[in-house]
């Protein structure tokens, strides 16, 4: 069996403000060629369908229409679970009929030791949990962590599973020592998200979503398939795309990248390099954040920029280090424009510019006018 592995839609999401909807449907489009150039047999999607609990229309209706296209038109099953950005309510409404499509959605504990049996493959599909529900819906006061909820959610599993069968579970949680990215949202407040691997060794299988980055671990049974796009600059370097899993006689999985349609750069440097295009960037329509020195003349250095870059997202001051090599001026001996002048140079390495004496003079005009006569 060909197993497409993907996760983290994120459907809706807007980085910076900006609304990612046409970036999304471009990586979309993608995925539904390499279902065809793949063969895949059937599509799990591991969790965070959109990228809120109450996503927009412009958001539904892609979802909608993808997996329509993925499911009905292509006749692929979807195996899909919520995740923690997801509303379980939403993504249930209407499941059980869409099962007589092979589309089989879970959202709740109840369902999780009835496995989805394709071809002798038994997908045991577990929702994100909140630890809280778990405990309530166990009645076990021992669950204090998220590992605690997979090792109960295991046991009761491993009573029911057949070990003649190919065994997959189907997740969305932080497997231990995994590399997390700052657009995933945390699983819970002051407690341990961390789920120990120990705790799959039963299965044949283990297909999540939540983290990000698609290598967040290296293990031989264990995959993450990664989100579909770059959605924080902490994530500018990692690849996006999904992962193709063959179960046939030992199993083979392959991680096949996405091209983005907008790339996102964060880079560093000075305002006048950038402004002048001394720095080349492959792409000038990307999604670009700048830390930039030399701003502190320039007015409005943003809307500068966006006329050679139209989508930049973040502009910051760049901070440069240096040693500080204080400096003595006789107060009585010098004027004001002297002491600021020294002042200015002591801060920042460098000569009063001709923006900070316009400054000074502004302020201090009588003074100026009397180191001018000077």
């Amino acid at each position: 069996m060909k197993i497409l592995h993907t996760g983290d839609w994120h459907i809706g999401k807007r980085l910076n403000g900006v609304d990612m909807i046409e970036d999304q449907r471009y990586i979309l489009d993608q995925l539904l060629e390499q279902i065809d150039t793949s063969s895949a047999d059937l599509v799990v999607l591991a969790g965070d369908v959109f990228d809120r609990s109450n996503p927009s229309q412009s958001a539904l209706k892609l979802v909608n229409e993808y997996l329509y296209r993925i499911n009905i038109e292509k006749g692929v099953p979807v195996l899909a679970i919520s995740g923690n950005h997801d509303s379980r309510s939403r993504l249930d409404y209407g499941s059980y009929w869409f099962e007589k499509s092979n589309y089989h959605m879970r959202t709740s504990l109840k369902d999780i030791t009835t496995p989805v049996i394709i071809d002798n493959h038994h997908f045991y599909m577990v929702p994100h949990m909140d630890v809280l529900e778990a405990k309530v819906f166990y009645d076990d006061e021992s669950i204090k962590n998220h590992h605690d909820v997979y090792q109960r959610i295991t046991k009761e599993i491993d009573k029911v599973m057949d070990r003649d069968a190919y065994n997959v579970l189907i997740g969305h949680m932080f497997i231990s020592n995994g590399t997390a990215s700052d657009s995933e949202r945390p699983l819970s407040i002051g407690l341990s998200e961390e789920v120990g691997a120990d705790l799959f060794e039963a299965f044949d299988l283990v297909l999540l979503g939540h983290l990000h980055h698609p290598f967040a671990i290296s293990h031989e049974r264990i995959f993450y398939s990664g989100s579909l796009m770059k959605y924080s600059f902490s994530e500018v370097t990692q690849p996006k795309g999904f992962r193709i899993v063959e179960t046939d006689v030992a199993t083979k999985c392959t991680f096949i990248p996405l091209q983005q349609q907008r790339d996102l750069v964060h880079y560093q440097g000075t305002f006048e390099e950038v402004i002048n295009e001394t720095v080349v960037f492959e792409d000038k329509e990307a999604y670009f954040k700048f830390e930039l020195s030399g701003m502190s003349h320039i007015n409005d250095p943003m809307a500068k920029l966006k006329m050679i870059y139209p989508n930049v997202m973040e502009l910051r001051p760049l901070v440069e280090k240096r040693d500080y090599v204080p400096t003595q001026v006789n107060a009585h001996q010098s004027n004001d424009r002297e002491i600021f002048e020294s002042f200015i140079e002591s801060i920042r390495g460098e000569p009063l510019t001709e923006y900070q004496g316009q400054i000074f003079n502004t302020y201090f005009k009588g003074d100026a006018d009397e180191a001018d006569s000077d």
